[in-house]
């Protein structure tokens, strides 16, 4: 009987082992969760189909958020993140109504709180703001390790008035095998301590902000954020725009789990103890050896080097050095376990290192900790002419998984000279992302900008605030392509970035090229375009080479099956404007909008930019009117509004005609595509648009199923798409277009459409 109660035992023991994992913790961990979209699209008005900017009676719901369908703990899980999704949906939807100090009295359900959404929109009715009335969602998966679920709801709502909230964003942390939903006390043991240790991150992460005079005191202080949850790298700090008064703009805090120690109330998720390159793909197979991805190390020496190191005759070495973190001890050094390294020595006017096909054993990865090896760069010159190092330069730090394909520039100046302190010194001054095997290595080379998972922007490892920061650290180095080689400059490409702030940095991309490269005059550039309607992060690779087209394919012809939508007729040009918008500003400081008054820049903002939309041409600039003796001041900021508008129209306008062209584009390949803009040209109400053709997830499309396969193959066909639009009666027209081309028949266009030579550039 002992023998049979023993094996039973061994049986039951085995059982356990194996049906469950655990981490070091002790805690059980199950499967991951699978997700799938909950959606909700409800929307009630006469005009919402018009653009947004013309809707006069639309509200617009558009939900999406995530719903369980299996996974760990799946009944009680999938139980959990819905009312944690239906409570967000319903704030979002009345919080105009319910703010949070009385959520207590918040709607019991989505359905209800849909029905109080409209009853506000009708209450609006007759007012501008009705046709705008929008409440849009979508989520990302932050952690989902089969122990923990994390998930992030990003959202955005107008409700009339100045009722708006934007970017707003949730963030859930959940048990996966029981569903409990973690707050702060759930997280963290001593709060008094971890506090202390956020308000140093955060002080890091807003570092300008206090360097500028910000200080917390009694009535600016430190709290934690609203949205917080754990993931793979730490516990994630979310605060929204003014979370902290006096602070504006998102701030993202990442506090990994090795500095949290004890204050930690729950384990470190089990993808915590695993480096993210494990099981990355990062190394290619040479029998015994694996090979180093490629890199690049372009140094850019100040004027005083360059003058030094030429009238010496002297050379510059750049240091590569391979480590990694050993799993024993005996295998160890200063720093680490030596793998292996490479120097590139630059001579003459040649500052890029190229290291490529470096390779180190196989076995070697099986005595690291990590698959995901370190690189160090150390850049000096080269001795020639003295036994000393002429050289101080900015240093790299990097994991293989960071520095594969990418051209990192280095800042490199004299010893002698005075030491300059600044980003560009520790940091690298810009990343691209280099080509494609094959392609040439300058035509193709890219300015490369990452995205965090919530939507931050960075360029070489320095956070950008926001799009204007972006441009800012992108002018000068594109100042220097332009002297050098105006005919090739670099694209743009961006990595983690979901499309909508990859469209906007491509948009602003395209603004800073025109103006650079004199081919857009600044009132036609849309200055304004990154401060209206600017989306918000996730996760893509976009490209945009500058010029006005793509470059075909070789032996590629114009006429490649030419698609036309033969319901709209040859047009017109339409007369010049009739009713421009006036503005003017009186003595008093009152602003007037077509003799009109308006309360407030903001809405003379919003008047006016809709006022504009309803031409049929916008105007480049519209001058400012005045009424006796205004101050300068004042003027200046009128004039900056009228700006403002003006490129928030062109920006709309823009969008319209691209969305145009792709549901035309789309309908005719039958499936769902977008446009990857490589030129936007208008002239009157006629608009040109050439544009790379790519799938809705951003990838290529398999034309073998489309009537342009046989083409595709012969290499007569480019990946492009081409189009001619009027803007007419209040939305854009597709007059026609061609896909697999880059060239317009232009001659043919202007005799059939009425358009101006001057459209196409010629």
């Amino acid at each position: 009987m002992r023998n049979l109660i023993l094996s039973a035992t061994c049986v039951l023991c085995f059982f356990l082992v194996f049906s469950c994992k655990k981490n070091e913790s002790g805690k059980t961990t199950g499967t991951p969760a699978t997700i799938e979209d909950r959606t909700v699209q409800k929307t009630k008005g006469k005009d919402c189909g018009k653009v947004d900017s013309l809707r006069t009676d639309c509200a617009i719901i558009d939900f999406s958020v995530p719903k369980i369908k299996t996974g760990s703990g799946s009944p009680a899980l999938a139980k959990a993140v819905d009312a944690w999704a239906d409570k967000y949906l319903i704030g979002l939807l009345t919080y105009s109504d319910y703010p949070e100090s009385d959520a207590s009295k918040a709607l019991p359900s989505v359905d209800a709180a849909i029905k109080r959404f409209h009853e506000m929109h009708d209450d609006a009715e007759g007012s501008v703001m009705a046709g705008q009335f929008a409440a849009k969602t979508s989520y990302e998966t932050l952690l989902n390790d089969g122990q923990y679920l994390t998930l992030q709801i990003n959202g955005f709502s107008f409700q009339g008035g100045n009722h708006a909230m934007e970017d707003d964003v949730e963030i859930g942390s959940f048990d996966m095998s029981t569903g409990r939903q973690y707050n702060w006390d759930g997280l963290v043991k001593d709060k008094a301590a971890f506090f202390k240790l956020a308000e140093q991150k955060f002080r890091e992460a807003r570092a300008d902000d206090f360097d500028k005079g910000f200080k917390f005191d009694n009535e600016t202080k430190f709290a934690m954020p609203g949205a917080y949850g754990l993931t793979a790298d730490g516990l994630l700090m979310q605060y929204v725009d003014n979370e902290i008064y006096g602070i504006s703009g998102p701030t993202s805090i990442v506090v990994p789990y090795n500095e949290l120690g004890k204050m930690l109330r729950v384990a470190a998720p089990k993808t915590a103890t695993a480096e993210a390159g494990d099981d990355l793909e990062i190394y290619e197979a040479d029998g015994d050896s694996l090979i180093i991805p490629t890199f690049e190390i372009e140094v850019s020496n100040s004027a005083a080097a360059d003058n030094t190191l030429t009238k010496k005759k002297e050379t510059i070495l750049v240091d590569a050095s391979f480590s990694g973190e050993p799993l024993n001890e005996k295998d160890a050094d200063d720093m680490g376990m030596f793998i292996t390294e490479h120097q590139v020595e630059l001579s003459g006017d040649n500052r890029i290192a190229r290291f490529e096909g470096i390779k180190f054993h196989k076995k070697t990865l099986a005595k690291l900790v990590s698959k995901d090896i370190n690189l160090l760069i150390n850049v000096y010159s080269g001795r020639k002419s003295t036994q000393d190092n002429q050289l101080t330069c900015a240093i790299l730090d990097k994991k293989a998984s960071e520095f594969a394909n990418k051209r990192f520039v280095l800042n490199c100046q004299l010893i002698s000279e005075p030491v300059k302190v600044s980003p560009n010194m520790m940091n690298p001054a810009a990343c691209y992302a280099l080509p494609e095997l094959g392609e040439a290595p300058i035509r193709q080379i890219s300015f490369l900008v990452n995205c965090d998972s919530v939507g931050n922007i960075s360029f070489a490892e320095t956070p950008m605030k926001d799009l204007d920061a972006l441009k800012a650290a992108l002018r000068p180095l594109l100042k220097d392509w332009v002297k050098k080689d105006a005919k090739n400059l670099p694209g743009i490409e961006t990595e983690g970035c979901m499309m909508g702030n990859s469209g906007a940095i491509r948009d602003m991309y395209e603004e800073l090229t025109a103006e650079l490269t004199g081919t857009a005059k600044p009132t036609e550039m849309e200055k304004g375009d990154d401060k209206i309607n600017k989306p918000k992060g996730g996760d893509e690779k976009n490209a945009v080479k500058p010029g006005s087209t793509t470059k075909p394919a070789k032996d590629a012809k114009p006429a490649t099956k030419p698609a036309t939508t033969p319901t709209i007729s040859p047009t017109k040009s339409a007369p010049a404007n009739s009713g421009i918008p006036t503005v003017t500003l009186k003595q008093s400081g009152d602003m007037l909008l077509n003799g009109k008054a308006v309360s407030g820049s903001d809405q003379l903002r919003k008047q006016l930019q809709a006022a504009l939309l309803a031409q049929a041409t916008i105007p480049d600039k519209l001058e400012l009117k005045t009424e006796g003796k205004t101050g300068m001041g004042a003027r200046a900021e009128v004039n900056t509004i009228i700006n403002e508008s003006i490129a928030g129209a062109k920006w709309v306008r823009k969008k319209a005609a691209i969305a145009a062209l792709n549901t035309a584009v789309g309908k005719k390949l039958g499936t769902s595509t977008q446009l990857e803009l490589g030129s936007y040209q208008t002239n009157g109400n006629f608009a040109f648009i050439s544009a790379k053709l790519k799938g809705a997830d951003g990838k290529a499309i398999d034309f073998s199923k489309t009537e342009y396969a046989k083409d595709k193959a012969a290499g007569k066909f480019t990946e492009n798409a081409i189009g001619l639009l009027q803007y007419d009666k209040g939305a854009w027209k597709v007059l026609t277009y061609s896909i697999g081309v880059t060239k317009p028949p232009v001659d043919a266009w202007v005799k059939n459409y009425k358009a101006s030579k001057a459209l196409f550039g010629k």
